[in-house]
């Protein structure tokens, strides 16, 4: 369900109600719609639809359900992110106190405010989804979605409190630009766009990638504004990107996306994206860093997002220091509860005030300083003893859904300095998402800082140019954002890369004229032809009723997907093509230039020659031509097969190497001789080949002992001196 479009969630839950029995879709529809007779089965899935855009109703829903069914939903939509596990759900009801946290989700699934997540939609000829307890126990990771619809309306739900220790702390709060992922996800994409990634099977990357990942100057480094080292930075900027599709995968690649409506803003709704992005993070965590086969379960979605939620529930002036919460997860959270020892009894404690803080095995002080505070969700404070302290910001709040909409920070649009050695000097206090995806576009970020250096290279112009950009609007985004008047080297390299770019224009319609010769071609053009020239002897004319076609020889119109006509013929050499311009079409002289050289001055009138020669040959085998493909065209468009002359310069490369010997050739009156020689076992042995009907190859050694053999039987053999 994506965010920016307050109805996409329709579609998809239209789409699972389809995929349920009958029988569960009346049993769900009863509660949601609660309809007042035997509806049909269409009906049913337009009323349900009806009810979930329906806010008086979705509100007296949620009246009829109990407390902890409404809390998995407020935490949904706090979260932002309306698809989750239902592990992690689980998790965070345990966490909060409740018993059992797998019966409010059974309870929202059957009360039609909750989705089951299938991997496709159900056919009508398979088994339809028809008890969600078959569902939950045979699914090996169940995920499930609300609609944003509902889950608005459940915000105000007032959840358990999360009882963590606080501070009363008067000092000057620290709060980031929010900047700092973003533009990693921005320096990964302009790679990922040059050089798209793969992952194994098991959705690792492979060593060379992991490498260049782990070992990048952008990417590989924690952001400098972090308030905590983030194990395996690059990676977690890959996760982030893959959840927010900044990065796509397309058969197989891992290549860059498209930038979401959210860049276009000035952070906000970023923010909110990247936030409702963790939850969705795979492969990566703050504790143990990138670990794609850590094996079943991950407990640190509700852990992160219950953290996030204890800060909500902070009075005003309080912070938290994250070792707190860490303890508390240690103790509430199901995952690590099991794994941590339980507590001596106060009577048993030692009084100490030097108690060191618990060890970090739920990474949240990790996530807390290294990724929420970096977003601009939290606020960083130190205490008395130098250790971070936070509390959600006024940012953080509105996108846990706590508060309004933060007032707009002051812009800055004059932050670039364009430097005449093609170096732009970007200072962070006037940059925007919209401003990082314009730079992305045309230049190479270089470093990642206070001021961030990007570099404009031609590729990064090309790069540029084939996303829809222009020289024109490239200068304008420079002049509107810098600080003085673009340099003129600049303006000039410009100027060359846009020249030297292969431009590709795509005509849905046009009339193609071919003449005999590049001069007729000129003379047309200059009598005033309204057409683009194609090659030397073609040109392109948009519509029709440009052409005055009395000027023009007409020699009828070709239907190109009737399969091609032969019109070529093959010397006697096999390696001399002569084609009849009458015949030819506009493709065929196209083709037979990957393959042949063009003759000068060969040929009769309406005719043109070409010769096949070994370099023409290679040249085709370069561009991909084989043999199988040069043969079909000789059966297309000469009626023969593939002449044996060009088989051999095609293939010679790949023929075995040829032998020259010295023999002697015995030669016999009649075949019939011929024969019984060649049967004949004292014979045989001598004979190294026949050559012809009466004629034989023998070695110049067995000359003798062949003569011996054949005096034997009275034949007599006379062997010419050379």
């Amino acid at each position: 369900m994506a965010l920016h479009s307050p109805d996409a969630w329709l579609e998809p839950v239209a789409r699972t109600l389809r995929s349920y029995d009958e029988a569960l879709l009346r049993r769900v529809a009863a509660r949601l719609c609660k309809p007042r007779g035997q509806w049909p089965v269409d009906e049913l899935l337009d009323r349900c639809l009806e009810t979930l855009a329906n806010p008086t109703a979705l509100d007296r829903r949620l009246k009829e359900l109990e407390p902890a069914a409404r809390q998995v939903l407020a935490l949904i939509g706090h979260s932002r992110q309306p698809r989750w596990a239902v592990g992690s759900l689980v998790e965070m009801l345990t966490a909060l106190g409740h018993g059992d946290g797998l019966t409010p989700v059974q309870d929202l699934l059957e009360a039609g405010l909750l989705f089951p997540i299938v991997p496709e939609p159900i056919a009508p000829h398979k088994t339809r989804l028809k008890h969600f307890e078959v569902w939950l126990g045979h699914s090996p990771a169940p995920q499930v979605e609300a609609p944003p619809a509902v889950t608005q309306r459940a915000l105000h739900e007032k959840l358990p409190a999360i009882a963590v220790e606080s501070v009363s702390l008067k000092g000057p709060a620290r709060e980031a630009d929010g900047l700092d992922w973003p533009l990693r996800l921005a320096a990964l994409w302009q790679q990922l766009a040059a050089t798209p990634m793969r992952r194994t099977q098991q959705r690792d990357f492979f060593k060379r990638d992991l490498d260049r990942l782990r070992g990048d100057g952008l990417l590989g480094t924690p952001p400098a504004d972090a308030l905590s080292e983030l194990p395996d930075p690059g990676l977690f900027a890959a996760a982030l990107a893959i959840a927010t599709g900044v990065i796509e995968e397309r058969d197989g690649d891992l290549c860059a996306g498209a930038f979401s409506l959210a860049w276009s803003g000035d952070g906000v709704a970023l923010a909110a994206e990247l936030l409702a992005a963790l939850p969705r993070l795979a492969g990566w965590n703050p504790a143990g860093g990138w670990q794609p086969a850590a094996g079943p379960g991950n407990p640190h979605p509700a852990a992160n997002l219950l953290a996030l939620l204890a800060l909500a529930q902070l009075p005003e002036g309080h912070w938290i220091q994250p070792r707190a919460l860490e303890t508390w997860l240690q103790e509430h959270h199901p995952f690590w509860q099991a794994r941590t020892p339980a507590p001596e009894p106060a009577s048993r404690r030692r009084k100490t005030t030097d108690k060191p803080p618990p060890a970090e095995v739920t990474g949240i002080a990790r996530f807390l300083l290294g990724v929420a505070y970096p977003l601009r969700l939290l606020q960083a404070c130190p205490d008395a003893s130098g250790a971070w302290a936070v509390r959600l910001s006024a940012l953080g709040r509105w996108a846990l859904g706590f508060a309004d909409a933060p007032p707009r920070a002051a812009v800055f649009p004059q932050t670039l300095l364009v430097q005449p050695n093609l170096e732009i000097l970007a200072y962070r206090q006037g940059l925007s998402p919209e401003l990082i995806v314009r730079l992305t576009r045309f230049a190479t970020w270089k470093t990642l800082g206070a001021a961030c250096t990007l570099q404009l290279e031609p590729h990064s112009v090309y790069r540029a140019l084939e996303l829809g950009e222009t020289q024109s609007s490239i200068v304008q985004t420079l002049e509107r954002h810098s600080m003085k008047a673009t340099p003129a080297p600049v303006l000039e390299a410009f100027k060359t890369w846009s020249n030297k770019r292969e431009r590709i224009s795509v005509y849905p319609a046009a009339v193609l004229l071919e003449f005999p010769s590049a001069a007729e071609l000129n003379e047309a053009l200059a009598r005033g032809l309204p057409g683009v020239r194609l090659t030397e002897r073609l040109a392109a004319v948009t519509s029709e009723k440009h052409i005055d076609f009395k000027h023009f020889r007409l020699t009828g119109a070709r239907d190109y997907c009737l399969p091609p006509e032969p019109c070529a013929s093959v010397e006697a050499d096999g390696v001399t093509v002569s084609i009849d311009l009458a015949r030819s079409d506009l493709l065929v002289e196209s083709q037979v230039q990957r393959f042949a050289e063009l003759v000068d001055g060969a040929g009769l009138p309406g005719r043109r020659v070409y010769r096949l020669t070994p370099a023409s040959l290679a040249a085709g085998r370069t561009q991909g031509l084989t043999l199988a493909a040069l043969a079909e065209w000789f059966e297309q468009r000469t009626g023969l097969p593939l002449a044996p002359a060009a088989r051999l310069l095609f293939s010679s490369g790949e023929a075995p190497p040829v032998e020259l010997r010295r023999q002697l050739v015995l030669h016999v009156a009649t075949a019939a001789i011929a024969d019984g020689l060649l049967q004949w076992p004292a014979t045989a042995a001598l004979i190294q080949s026949r050559i012809g009907p009466t004629a034989f190859a023998v070695a110049e050694q067995d000359a003798p002992r062949l003569r011996e053999r054949l005096q034997e039987i009275g034949v007599r053999m006379v062997h010419e001196e050379g």
